[in-house]
C-alpha cells in the first residue's frame, strides 16, 4: 500500500506542468519533500558523493541527470576542479543531501521519461547505500523493447504540401522508434513550413494507438485554416526617410503569400537602420474573401524617425596606441533615403613620448619617432538600401598618419568603396575598392627595409620609402551564428578575405593575399564559457601572368601593412606587439656601441645587457594564430578570463612549425563602448640566435656577420621571481581579443 502511494505520488509531481522532457527538466527548483540546507538546524543527512545509472543504452548519463532531482556533490567549475581534486573545501564544491522519499519519486520521473521516449515496458529501480555521511544512490534500468511505428498517416495536407515533403518535414515514420519527443519536432516543422506559405492558423491533431504486439499506430490530422494573402501595406511615420525605402529593407510584397518568418526579418531590417529609432509590423483584421483560400490580411508599419543628428566623444587606452581619442559627428538621414553621413576624427599616442613607453603605454615603440602622435580624419557616407534591400553602399575618404610599433610610420590619404550583400540573415559579402596614397617615415623604414628587403643604401631606401599608390580590390565573406555580438556564449562564426592588387588596379605594390578566420564559443556550463579562434594568412608577389615577373626589384615589395605581424593585445599576448616570429636586434652606435669594434660590442650587450637591444620584428608573408579562453562571468559586469594563445609567423605557410605557447589570464569590465580589458600574459620563449645590426650616427647600417645569442630572461641567472616578472606581458585595451 505505501509503495502504491509513492507511485501516486511521483504521478502527481511529474504530470503538474506541461510534459515536456526534450529540455532541462522543469523538476529542478528546491525540493517541497523535507529538503534541509546545509547548516540548518536538525540531524545531519548523509552528503551523495555518487550518482549513477545502470543499464541505460538507449539514453544517455547526462539526459537522465536532467530529469531527475537527486544530485551528487561535485565541483562548482571546470575552473576550481584542482582544488576539488585535492581538497574538500567548501567554496570547490556545491553540496547534495540524500533525500530518500524524493530518490524514490525520482525513478517513476525516470520510468515515465522512458514512456515518452518509446520504451513503454522500461522498469526503474534504485539502490541507496550509506554510513550515515557519505552516500551513493544507483539506479538500475531495465529499458525494455523500444515501440516501433507499424503505421503512420498525415491527412488533411493542401494541395500546396505533397505528401512526400510533409514525411520529409516530420522526419519519424514506419520502422522508427515511437518518441514523443522526436514526433512533437517533426510536427513544429511542418506547422513552420504550412504557415511560411500563408496558413497562419495552422494546426495537427495528434493521434496514436499501441497495439498489443508492441507496435504503434500513428496519425496526423493536419487542419491547415484558411490561406492568407497580403492586401496593403501600409506605411506611418516614415515621410522624412521615404515610403520607396522602407518598402525596398521589406521582404513583404502586397499580393504574397503571408509568411511570419519574412515579417520578423522586415522588422529587424528597420531597426538596423540609423534613421529609425523605432518600428513596428502590425496585422489589422483579415478580410474573408470568397472562399478560405481568398482571406486577405493587411499590415501597417510604423516608423518612428530617429533624431537626424548625433555626436559622440570618447577616450580609450591601450599598451600599444597609448591614450587614444575619438569624435565623430553624425547626419542619419542626409537628403532623406536614411543615408548616413559620419564624419571621424582620431588622435593617438597622446602622451607616449612623456611617459618615454613606460606602462601603460610600453608597446608604442622603443624610437621616439613612434611616439609622436597619430591621427585620422575621415568622412564617410552610407547607404543602407542599394539596389535592393540585400544590398548597402559605402564611400569613404581618409587622411591618416599610423604607426605599427617598431615596424613602420606611414602616413598618407585615400578612398574607399564599397558594396555589401546580405546573405541571409546570418551571412553577408563585401567588394570593395581602396586605393591610397601612402609612403614610410625614413626613422622606421631603413632597418625594416634593409632587413626584409635587402635595400640598406640611403638612395635605395628613399627609392621604397616614397609615396606609392596602393589600390587593392577585396571580397571578404561573414558568416555568424553568435548569440550576441559583443559577449558570445554560444554559437561560431566564419571569415575569409581575399585581396588582390596589381597595376590593371591601380596600385603601384602588386600582391595577392588571403585571410582565414573561426572562432568556436560553447557554453559549458552557466556563466562559464569556452571559446576558441584560429586565424591564418598568405601574402605572395605571384609570378604568374597576371603578375609581371619581370618586374623592377623596387616594384616586387609588397606593401608592409599587407605583411603579417603576430603579438600583442588581439594575437598571442604572452608576447609584446608584434614580437613573435623573425625579429632583428638593433643597438644604437652613440649610445651602446661609442668606442667601436661592433662585434665585441654587441656579444657584449647579448651577455650583460640584452634589454639595451631594441627588438624589431620583420614580420613575414605567411601566419598561424590560435587562441582558447575560458570565460568565466562573474557578474552582468565583470568576468574572469584564462587563456592560452599560440602563433607563428613564416615566410611560407608550410614554414610554420615552429609554433611559440603562451599561458596567461585577464579581468574583463563590459562598459557602454566594449570590454575594458586587462589581460596578463606569460612569454614562454628560450634563448634564440638573432641577427643584429648597428645603427650608425649617420643612418647607415652594419649588420654584423654572426646571429648573436638573445636570452632577456635568463642572461644573468636571476631569481625565479625575478625571471617570472620579466616574463609577465601585461595589455590593457577595449573590446574582447576576438
Amino acid at each position: 500500500m505505501k509503495r502504491a502511494a509513492l507511485a501516486g505520488l511521483a504521478l502527481a509531481v511529474t504530470l503538474a506542468g506541461p510534459p515536456s522532457f526534450a529540455g532541462p527538466s522543469p523538476y529542478l527548483g528546491p525540493s517541497p519533500l523535507g529538503a534541509q540546507a546545509a547548516g540548518e538546524a536538525g540531524p545531519r543527512r548523509a552528503e551523495v558523493t555518487s550518482l549513477r545509472f545502470r543499464g541505460n543504452e538507449t539514453l544517455s548519463d547526462g539526459e537522465l541527470r536532467a530529469v531527475i532531482r537527486t544530485r551528487s556533490t561535485e565541483c562548482t567549475s571546470l575552473l576550481v576542479s584542482p582544488f576539488c581534486w585535492v581538497t574538500n573545501w567548501g567554496f570547490a564544491h556545491r553540496r547534495a543531501y540524500l533525500d530518500t522519499l524524493e530518490v524514490r519519486v525520482d525513478a517513476d520521473r525516470l520510468r515515465l521519461y522512458y514512456n515518452f521516449r518509446g520504451h513503454f515496458e522500461a522498469e526503474v529501480d534504485h539502490v541507496v547505500r550509506t554510513n550515515g555521511v557519505d552516500a551513493s544512490v544507483s539506479f538500475i534500468i531495465e529499458e525494455g523493447p523500444a515501440t516501433l511505428i507499424d503505421e503512420f498517416t498525415i491527412e488533411g495536407l493542401p494541395e500546396t504540401l505533397g505528401a512526400d515533403e510533409a514525411r520529409g518535414l516530420v522526419d519519424i515514420g514506419v520502422g522508427d522508434p515511437f518518441d514523443r519527443g522526436r514526433l512533437q519536432a517533426g510536427v513544429d516543422s511542418l506547422m513552420g513550413s504550412l504557415r511560411r506559405q500563408g496558413y497562419v492558423n495552422a494546426m495537427a491533431l495528434e493521434d496514436f494507438q499501441r497495439g498489443r504486439d508492441g507496435t504503434a499506430q500513428v496519425a496526423l490530422d493536419v487542419r491547415p485554416g484558411a490561406r492568407y494573402r497580403l492586401g496593403e501595406i501600409r506605411i506611418e511615420g516614415g515621410e522624412a526617410i521615404g515610403e520607396d525605402v522602407i518598402r525596398d529593407l521589406l521582404p513583404l510584397r502586397a499580393g504574397d503569400y503571408y509568411n511570419q518568418e519574412a515579417e520578423q526579418e522586415g522588422q529587424r531590417n528597420l531597426f538596423g537602420i540609423d534613421a529609425i529609432r523605432f518600428a513596428s509590423i502590425l496585422q489589422e483584421s483579415p478580410r474573408p474573401g470568397a472562399a478560405a483560400a481568398d482571406s486577405t490580411l493587411d499590415l501597417v508599419v510604423q516608423v518612428t524617425p530617429a533624431s537626424p543628428r548625433a555626436a559622440r566623444f570618447g577616450v580609450g587606452w591601450s599598451t600599444d596606441q597609448c591614450l587614444r581619442t575619438e569624435g565623430r559627428l553624425t547626419h542619419r538621414n542626409l537628403f532623406g533615403g536614411a543615408r548616413r553621413l559620419q564624419i571621424t576624427g582620431q588622435l593617438g599616442n597622446i602622451f607616449a613620448d612623456q611617459l618615454d613607453g613606460s606602462f601603460p603605454c610600453s608597446q608604442v615603440g622603443t624610437h621616439p619617432s613612434f611616439r609622436t602622435l597619430n591621427y585620422l580624419l575621415e568622412a564617410e557616407l552610407l547607404l543602407p538600401v542599394a539596389f535592393s534591400a540585400e544590398n548597402s553602399f559605402s564611400a569613404r575618404l581618409f587622411v591618416e598618419r599610423e604607426t605599427i610599433p617598431d615596424v613602420f610610420i606611414q602616413e598618407g590619404f585615400g578612398a574607399e568603396i564599397g558594396l555589401t550583400r546580405r546573405i541571409g540573415r546570418r551571412a553577408s559579402a563585401t567588394l570593395s575598392y581602396s586605393p591610397g596614397y601612402t609612403g614610410f617615415g625614413e626613422q622606421s623604414a631603413d632597418i625594416f627595409f634593409c632587413i626584409n628587403f635587402g635595400f640598406c643604401e640611403p638612395e635605395d631606401i628613399v627609392t621604397v620609402t616614397r609615396s606609392r599608390w596602393l589600390a587593392p580590390l577585396t571580397l571578404s565573406v561573414l558568416y555568424n551564428e553568435t548569440d550576441d555580438a559583443l559577449r558570445p556564449t554560444r554559437g561560431y562564426y566564419l571569415t575569409a578575405e581575399g585581396e588582390v592588387a596589381h597595376e590593371t588596379t591601380g596600385s603601384q605594390y602588386r600582391y595577392a593575399r588571403i585571410v582565414g578566420q573561426a572562432a568556436l564559443f560553447r557554453e559549458l556550463e552557466p556563466g562559464l564559457v569556452f571559446a576558441a579562434r584560429a586565424r591564418t594568412g598568405v601574402v605572395r608577389f605571384p609570378g604568374t601572368r597576371i603578375f609581371t615577373p619581370g618586374a623592377p626589384r623596387t616594384d616586387r615589395l609588397i606593401h608592409p601593412s599587407r605583411r603579417f605581424f603576430v603579438g600583442g593585445s588581439r594575437s598571442v599576448r604572452g608576447v609584446g606587439q608584434n614580437l613573435l616570429g623573425p625579429r632583428v636586434l638593433v643597438a644604437d652606435q652613440v649610445e651602446d656601441c661609442p668606442a667601436g669594434d661592433f662585434e665585441a660590442c654587441v656579444a657584449r650587450l647579448a651577455a650583460e645587457d640584452p634589454g639595451a637591444f631594441d627588438e624589431r620584428p620583420r614580420g613575414g608573408d605567411a601566419q598561424l594564430e590560435l587562441s582558447f579562453e575560458l570565460r568565466r562571468y562573474l557578474s552582468e559586469r565583470w568576468s574572469l578570463v584564462f587563456f592560452g594563445d599560440a602563433g607563428s609567423v613564416s615566410q611560407r605557410l608550410t614554414e610554420l612549425r615552429d609554433i611559440q605557447w603562451t599561458p596567461g589570464m585577464g579581468l574583463r569590465y563590459a562598459s557602454p563602448v566594449g570590454s575594458i580589458r586587462l589581460d596578463i600574459g606569460y612569454n614562454t620563449t628560450f634563448a634564440t640566435e638573432l641577427p643584429a645590426i648597428v645603427s650608425m650616427e649617420d643612418g647607415t647600417l652594419v649588420q654584423m656577420p654572426q646571429p648573436v645569442l638573445f636570452d632577456p630572461f635568463r642572461f644573468d641567472d636571476p631569481h625565479p621571481l625575478l625571471e617570472l616578472w620579466r616574463r609577465v606581458q601585461i595589455h590593457v585595451s577595449i573590446g574582447e581579443a576576438f
